[in-house]
Parts: structure tokens; sequence; C-alpha cells
């Protein structure tokens, strides 16, 4: 599998960013996508050098994005204007996509969406505020907490960040994607991952949901990540 590291202007963040793409080895094209997402003390090249990423892709003709998401939870942030712009959710859904689309053999469509902890929060936020973008979302370990965390006027909308707001809307929506989430038995952050499954069953919303033995860890990330590829395979008709 070959990996590209690109640089580009993000208009979202105002400024030069990285991400980087694992090619895939089989298939012509044009290919559908993942947009898998680091946690919080990570950046874009974690689950590249952390994980066996680029190993449990190699049989799937998926492109897969990693995107550097810093520490802003994939969230557009209120930022004073000499400090830069923030708009980290700007640079998923708008900035990546398009330079992706220039750039790279992608096939148009939903795409599918994955990440740990604070990317775990990210993947399962975007994916339930944009159905008509991911069909396909599995998070591993996450931080739902998050938009409840905010206080002042951290974020450019306080209720958008907090994931329930999404949950809710999703409720009511003619389309849904496929929505899977796991957690490790001995993980800090087990109640939060939990309390979602509760609230998802609690609005009649189609879900599976896993714990495992494990914590806050690469070794049980790597472990269940390739579940989640077999998923988003699935789902994305390349399985």
């Amino acid at each position: 599998m070959g990996v590209a590291s690109v640089q580009f202007h993000s208009a979202g963040l105002g400024k030069s960013v990285e991400y980087h793409v694992i090619l895939p080895e089989r298939g012509d094209g044009p290919f559908p996508v993942l947009l898998q997402l680091h946690g919080l003390s990570d950046d874009a090249s974690a689950w590249l050098q952390r994980a066996n990423l680029v190993r449990h892709v190699a049989h799937y003709p998926l492109l897969v994005v990693l995107p550097d998401g810093g520490t802003s939870g994939y969230l557009n942030w209120r930022a004073p204007e000499r400090l830069g712009q923030q708009n980290y959710e700007d640079l998923l859904m708008r900035d990546i996509p398009a330079h992706l689309a220039r750039h790279f053999n992608v096939r148009p469509g939903s795409w599918a969406i994955g990440g740990l902890s604070m990317g775990g929060y990210g993947a399962m936020r975007l994916g339930l505020k944009y159905p008509d973008r991911f069909a396909s979302i599995w998070a591993h370990s996450s931080a739902f907490h998050i938009g409840q965390m905010a206080t002042g006027d951290w974020f450019a909308d306080p209720a958008d960040a907090d994931i329930s707001t999404h949950a809710r809307a999703l409720a009511n929506a003619a389309t849904r994607p496929v929505i899977s989430f796991d957690c490790g038995l001995d993980d800090e952050l087990l109640q939060y991952n939990r309390g979602f499954h509760r609230e998802l069953d609690e609005l009649g919303i189609a879900h599976h949901y896993a714990e495992h033995p494990g914590g806050h860890t690469w070794e049980y990330w790597d472990a269940h990540v390739q579940v989640a590829l077999a998923q988003h395979a699935r789902v994305l008709g390349i399985a």
C-alpha cells in the first residue's frame, strides 16, 4: 500500500494543512472513501505509526483519508481574528473533500467515517449530522461528552457540539447511516458509551454497540478497527 502526504491551503483554517491518504493496491477506481480520525493526544500520522491500519486495509479497494484535527474535537470554534480560523468541521466537510475530488480518483456518493476517542466523538457527530454524506459510521472508545464540556463561547454553536442534538435530529431523518461503536470494559470513557447506547435505544435509532476486554489503548483499537473496516466495506459495496 502506498501512503501519500498532502499539503494544501484550507479555507476553514486559513492556513496550509496536511493530511495523509492510504492508497488502494487493488481496483481501478474510482474509489470510495473512509475518513479516519485520530484522538486528542495524536495527529494525522497516528493511525499509520501506532496501528496496522495500512495492512488491515490492503485487501480493500478503499481510499483512507487521515486528517489532522489537532485538539479540536473536529468542531468549528470561535476564535479572535488575530489567532486565525479554527473551523475544523469545515476542513473535513468542505476543504478536504474538494481537494480529494480534484487530485484523487474518488467515487461520488457517500463516504464512511471512523475514529477513536476524540475522533470517535467526531466521527459519530459528523456521521449523524450529515447522514446524506456518510453511509457507515464506526466509533471506538468515544469521548461522547465533549459537547457537554463546553463552557462560555468555545464553539461557534454550543448546541451543535452536543452529540445528542444530532441523534435527536436523526430520529426524524428519512435516511440513516449504519451506526456502530464499541468500548473497552476498562476504558475510562465506558460510562459515556453506555449512556449514548441507551440514548439511541430510547430514540429508536438502530445501531450496533459492543463492549470488549481492554482499555484506552492502541492494542484495543488496532484489534477492533478490523471489524469496523469490514462494516465499511460491506456498506460501501466493496466487501
